[in-house]
């Protein structure tokens, strides 16, 4: 999909208080969306707009933030659709993928049979569903390095839990509706928690503290505990170092 004459109107353009423009993606195909969203971001950046402070993608829109003493909510709007003609999407399909391990149920995953039973699955059922998928990064939010990762099996779509909790253990990975979190730090949370992996998704030490970014493509793989424990050693000693399986990026 790419943004042309024809389907420019489709994009809607909100007042975001009085030094801000929200640029809303929503009426495209929502993986389109996220695309343009993080597209445009990215095009402002690099090529900039008079007055911009700042370019913030959202799941299917991008919130520009300017400083009104310099430009105007008309101003920016002309110029932010400016930019978006041409976006292709076709262009971000091709992205890193990674290849991780997840410890599911037991301790590590307290609420997998509770997940099963909703849904009518046993246990084993809902882990052969959560790997089968490929998910795709949307967006980054809410905790250093916890990535909102869309794409879990339709059968698995559950609301958040009515009740959160206010301890989740850190690394703990939750499902609700079609996205896959992973708790990068212990905090309160409300997602379904059926597993756990064995790799900090954030850490301050490394070059790159951040392990995912948006665009990233993630497919988990179960493993039991005597694996989780093997890898998170490997991990600590240096015999094994995360990477993408794959990646597509140029340069």
């Amino acid at each position: 999909m790419k943004i042309t004459d024809q389907n420019i109107d489709n994009i809607k353009i909100i007042h975001a208080a009085d030094q801000g423009v929200i640029v809303d993606f929503s009426s495209f195909d929502a993986d389109d969306a996220i695309l343009f969203s993080r597209l445009l971001a990215q095009r402002l950046r690099d090529q900039g707009i008079t007055g911009m402070v700042d370019a913030i993608p959202g799941m299917n829109n991008l919130l520009i933030c300017y400083d009104s003493i310099i430009t105007s909510h008309d101003a920016i709007t002309e110029q932010a659709l400016g930019h978006a003609m041409g976006l292709d999407a076709d262009d971000q399909r091709a992205s890193r993928l990674w290849r991780l391990p997840v410890c599911y149920g037991g301790e590590f995953g307290p609420d997998l049979d509770d997940v099963a039973a909703q849904k009518d699955l046993q246990p084993e059922d809902v882990i052969t569903r959560h790997t089968a998928n490929e998910l795709t990064v949307a967006i980054m939010g809410f905790l250093p390095g916890l990535a909102y990762m869309k794409g879990v099996d339709q059968s698995l779509y559950l609301p958040r839990r009515s009740s959160p909790r206010q301890h989740v253990p850190a690394l703990s990975l939750g499902i609700a509706m079609d996205q896959t979190v992973i708790y990068p730090l212990a905090s309160p949370g409300g997602w379904n928690l059926i597993g756990r992996v064995p790799f900090q998704p954030f850490d301050a030490h490394r070059d790159d503290p951040v392990l995912f970014r948006a665009g990233d493509r993630v497919q988990f793989y179960a493993v039991d505990q005597t694996e989780f424990q093997q890898f998170e050693d490997d991990l600590a000693n240096g015999s094994v170092v995360l990477t993408p399986q794959q990646s597509n990026e140029a340069g």
